[in-house]
Parts: C-alpha cells; sequence; structure tokens
C-alpha cells in the first residue's frame, strides 16, 4: 500500500518556529504551545490576526478563563504582541523568536538531547514525581472529601462551579488550594467570584504582598460583605 507524505505545495499548511517547542514550552506549557500554534494557523501576511477569546476557547476545548491567562504568558514571553483597536477587539502580532542557539541539520536531533523510550528509561525518577503535599479531590453526592498528603490527580468538573473553580486554581497556579475554590464557587455570587478572580489576574506581581490566591481569598470576602451591608 503506498503511502503519502506531507505536501506542503498546496497551502494547507502553516509554521511556527521550533524555538517555541524547544526553548519556550517549558514555560507557556502545552496550552501555550497549541494557542500559539492556533493563532499561527490564522495569521495573515502581516503575521496578525483578530480571534475572539470566546471562539479561541471554543474550537480548543478550553475555558475562556484558561485562554486569557494563556494569551498573557505568551504576550509576556515575548511571543506575541497584543494591540487593543475597541473595547472587545484584540489584534494579536506573532513576533520574531528570539534564538538562543542556532538550529543546523547537525543539531536538529542529537543523541544526548532526544532519548528513545526503553525498559530502561520508562520509569519516573522519584525527584520527577508530583509534590505530595497536594490535594486529591474526590466527588460525592454531599461534597468534595478533601484527603491531603496524595497526589492531586487529574481533576473531571461535574458542574459549572467546579469548572470555574478549576481554572481559577490554574489560573492562578494554586491547584493544591482547588477544594476551597470550589466551596467558594457553591458559596458565593458569580458576580462577586469574576470581579475578585479578575481584580486578582489585574493586579501587577510586585504589588501582591502574599500570594494571587491570598489575594483573591481576601477580595471575595470583602466584596461579599460589602454586599450584606447594601
Amino acid at each position: 500500500m503506498q503511502i503519502q507524505i506531507r505536501d506542503l505545495r498546496n497551502g494547507d499548511w502553516y509554521w511556527i518556529h521550533k524555538q517555541i517547542i524547544q526553548e519556550h514550552a517549558p514555560k507557556i506549557k502545552a496550552v501555550g504551545v497549541l494557542v500559539y500554534s492556533f493563532l499561527a494557523c490564522l495569521v495573515d501576511k502581516s503575521q496578525a490576526c483578530f480571534p475572539s477569546q470566546k471562539y479561541m476557547a471554543e474550537k480548543l476545548g478550553y475555558s475562556r478563563a484558561t485562554i486569557s491567562e494563556t494569551i498573557r504568558v505568551l504576550e509576556s514571553s515575548g511571543l506575541i504582541k497584543i494591540e487593543r483597536r475597541s473595547r472587545y477587539h484584540l489584534v494579536y502580532s506573532l513576533l520574531k523568536v528570539r534564538c538562543q542557539r542556532e538550529f543546523t541539520p547537525e543539531t536538529r536531533c542529537k543523541a544526548e538531547e532526544t532519548q528513545m523510550s526503553n525498559r530502561g528509561n520508562s520509569d519516573v525518577n522519584y525527584g520527577d514525581t508530583n509534590d505530595n503535599t497536594l490535594t486529591r479531590i474526590y466527588n460525592t453526592d454531599n461534597n468534595d472529601r478533601i484527603k491531603t498528603g496524595t497526589v492531586l490527580k487529574k481533576f473531571r468538573p461535574k458542574s459549572k462551579e467546579e469548572l470555574l473553580a478549576w481554572d481559577i486554581a490554574q489560573s492562578l497556579d494554586d491547584e493544591k488550594n482547588l477544594g476551597l475554590y470550589i466551596s467558594y464557587c457553591r458559596k458565593y455570587p458569580g458576580d462577586i467570584i469574576w470581579r475578585a478572580f479578575g481584580e486578582t489576574k489585574e493586579i501587577s506581581t510586585e504589588k501582591i504582598k502574599k500570594s494571587r490566591g491570598a489575594l483573591f481569598t481576601y477580595l471575595v470576602k470583602k466584596y461579599s460583605n460589602n454586599k450584606k451591608k447594601l
């Protein structure tokens, strides 16, 4: 049976720089590579495009909160430039990727950089395992029982509150407190959660005393108390 290899001449393709995978992936994570690739497939000759974050979320299967945070990481990494044309119109431009090293035929796939999987390297070293101080979520009919001291397994949200809490935990880089965010999303109205989350994300890092998670908790309780006084 004859096979067909990729044909770049038909135009049904796009490209991204190898450095995105080789050097930036550890920082922007898999979702960052995916969002960058999605932008790359949409840009015109000027390397610009203007998809809405809602559109990107629907196409890629992520929440808008995750897409928004990923866009911020791509911008801070110097990979994209964002221009605001109006309140709801953002233009994304792909910037020239700064190479830390030059890729040549001799350096594309070195033995010391690429290792084939085998019985000898299939096991995970103890130092590479997840932090056992993370929490594990157990979904029950009544509530979430949180057991500390175990590894956080893949969490599958079963409600919009859990989905929102999961997005918040990931965006704030605070997955270990997922149980806390779930309780907030169930206890407090959505407008309070979104207001606190949006304000937490907007404040610059140098102005945060403890952590973004602690700031989010403070703002949720603050806005809840203010609403009760009205």
